[in-house]
């Protein structure tokens, strides 16, 4: 169908919000034509043949105007996907459903993220922000993406969620990632806006995992936190000076200079706050336990030679508990 038709042209010359979802779409295609590849048991010249050229180009040629992994990514399936209103999923019934939902939930969980960002960002670049009400809609949507997690936690059906969840494994024939929810640099941008300085001094693993799979996370969200981290760099994406320990950590990206200015009582609300973003961080880690590790399963978006407990605990800020 693909080889029928001259899709390059107008691949390359859709406006962008249609862009977006047409290079969703084919990774989607690529990448079920990759898994159904690996379980046949075809070999990698196989796999490529089945694939297609003509789908393969496409392929490369999104990538050519819209820089990507090369293969299905958390921006990919979370961010640029109409879940709405034209949901792009693998499996039909129950699981399709249940596929719809999980996307649909992480959809919430960003939005709300990116409230309790617009609210940090006033706070810290704003001179005449309110600072209590900043913390409180900060709070607030920190709580309201907890809630959308809890849920996960406790309905989500371990059966129907590893129906689809194959698919969003790691690619089998490229060395490549699966998207997963490690991979939201939402979460990293509250984390460093809100507690930058104390990962930084109890997990510095959070940012050499970041700097390290930089290329991973949803690219325009991403860099702008790589600027926050190394102002006045014009190569922000590169590791930093201060995480080799050669520089100071730059607290100008956090509000903690402004935390300075106001008494006990807004730094209450600041580490409620924090105990928030904790408590996020603790749920996702206890929910991908139940539905990966204990049924079995292999850990979405973790490399071999990393600890499972290390990539789920290096971001929270307290012990992590059983």
């Amino acid at each position: 169908m693909i080889a029928s038709t001259d899709y390059d042209v107008q691949l390359l010359n859709l406006p962008q919000p249609d862009f977006a979802i047409a290079k969703t779409d084919i990774h989607y295609l690529v990448n079920c034509a990759y898994q159904m590849s690996a379980f046949a048991g075809l070999h990698p010249v196989e796999a490529e043949l089945t694939v297609g050229e003509e789908l393969s180009r496409l392929a490369r040629l999104s990538g050519h105007r819209q820089p990507s992994i090369e293969v299905l990514s958390y921006e990919d399936m979370i961010l640029a996907n109409p879940v709405q209103s034209d949901p792009r999923v693998y499996c039909l019934g129950a699981a399709g459903v249940e596929e719809r939902d999980f996307c649909l939930g992480h959809q919430l969980i960003e939005s709300e993220l990116q409230l309790a960002i617009d609210a940090l960002l006033e706070l810290r670049d704003g001179a005449d922000a309110d600072a209590r009400q900043c913390l409180a809609v900060c709070l607030e949507r920190l709580e309201s993406a907890n809630c959308v997690l809890t849920r996960f936690y406790e309905h989500m059906s371990p059966d129907l969620f590893g129906q689809f969840r194959v698919f969003y494994g790691k690619n089998p024939y490229k060395n490549r990632l699966g998207p997963s929810g490690r991979f939201s640099a939402r979460i990293v941008a509250v984390s460093v806006l809100l507690a930058g300085e104390e990962l930084f001094q109890q997990k510095p693993q959070f940012y050499r995992d970041i700097y390290r799979l930089s290329e991973y996370y949803p690219q325009v969200c991403i860099h702008e936190v790589f600027r926050w981290l190394s102002p006045g760099n014009r190569s922000a994406e590169l590791t930093p000076t201060w995480l080799e320990g050669k520089a100071e950590f730059p607290r100008s990206a956090t509000i903690s200079p402004v935390m300075e200015r106001h008494g006990p009582e807004i730094g209450k609300l600041r580490a409620s706050c924090v105990y928030a973003l904790d408590q996020f961080t603790r749920m996702h880690r206890i929910t991908a336990l139940k539905y990966t590790i204990e049924p079995g399963r292999p850990i979405v978006g973790v490399e071999a030679s990393e600890s499972v407990e290390a990539v789920l605990s290096q971001r929270l800020l307290t012990a992590a508990r059983p």
